[in-house]
């Protein structure tokens, strides 16, 4: 009789462990699916609820913790957005006050320009020469401050639709041939007669323009630029090689970065601005770029979507 019922406690006492067992890991299996609710809101960026936050469980003060880092998270972002949002401001103001000035140099240089080719005074000529150089480099840091600003702001979309490639590149490359001329500089062109693409023509010709600018900048003179372009499964392949003086190792990306002046670059004409801009055209346009070393030189492709 004593063992029936001792065998009775034993199985009734196994059976009520496994029950408790089984209930607190039930418990404790619905908390941590609210805890996992709970980091997919704060990914998601939704407010959390704090409704839970006092109790003595897992739940609460998993949450407290996830609401504090959610404050912390959302405090660093407003400031970062002040900040560019500042910086952004500071751009576009400088580059408006500067515009008028600008204008003026312009027009007195044209002025002057006409009044020279009455009086024939070599040496002055030269001087306006220089004049017009430096007015022509201002007005370029000018736009593409503006242009920057605006893109990052979004006041300015891309629109985007088929186009003939070939001729947006092109209508860049008139543009930059008599500052390639001036240097003695061949461009090599090998693009395929027509390549219908989806993109925005003005825009795309302006970043083509800037990796041109790039590349006959930092050429050598009396030297070529070779444009070619493949297409793959996924994108049209535009190269654009120089043979001048390059990046070193580990510039690839940050030669894409604003203002950043590659250290070979040092103390040549330049803002760093050009190849920025092109990308944040490019990538607007569900495209990319990337930059290779080459010795000699530097080679930029340009990727746009099939």
């Amino acid at each position: 009789m004593v063992v029936v019922i001792f065998t009775v406690f034993l199985i009734g006492l196994i059976l009520g462990g496994s029950i408790v067992y089984l209930y607190e890991n039930h418990l404790r299996a619905k908390e941590m699916n609210k805890i996992y609710k709970l980091t997919e809101s704060l990914i998601n960026g939704n407010d959390l609820d704090d409704s839970d936050i006092g109790k003595e469980t897992l739940y609460s003060k998993t949450t407290n913790q996830l609401i504090r880092l959610q404050e912390m998270l959302e405090g660093r972002r407003k400031e970062a957005e002040k900040s560019r949002y500042e910086i952004q401001k500071l751009i576009s103001e400088i580059a408006h006050q500067l515009r008028t000035p600008l204008s003026n140099i312009k027009n007195y240089t044209e002025l002057l320009q006409e009044s020279l080719n009455e009086t024939q005074e070599v040496l002055n000529a030269e001087y306006m020469k220089d004049l017009r150089t430096s007015e022509e480099q201002l007005c370029f840091l000018v736009e593409s401050f503006i242009k920057t600003a605006r893109l990052e702001q979004g006041i300015i979309q891309v629109h985007t639709q088929k186009e003939n490639l070939v001729e947006t590149i092109l209508n860049a490359l008139g543009q930059i041939q008599k500052k390639a001329e001036d240097k003695g500089i061949f461009f090599q062109v090998e693009l395929p007669e027509k390549i219908i693409c989806e993109h925005d023509k003005n825009w795309m010709c302006e970043a083509f323009y800037n990796v041109f600018d790039n590349a006959v900048k930092y050429s050598k003179s009396n030297s070529t630029i070779d444009i070619t372009m493949k297409q793959t499964e996924m994108f049209y392949k535009i190269q654009i090689r120089d043979y001048g003086i390059g990046i070193r190792d580990g510039e690839e990306n940050k030669i894409f970065q604003r203002f950043y002046r590659g250290e070979q670059a040092r103390g040549q004409e330049g803002c760093g601005i050009g190849l920025y801009l092109s990308r944040e055209i490019v990538l607007l346009q569900k495209g990319m770029m990337k930059a290779k070393q080459m010795k000699p030189g530097l080679l930029i492709e340009v990727n746009l979507p099939v």
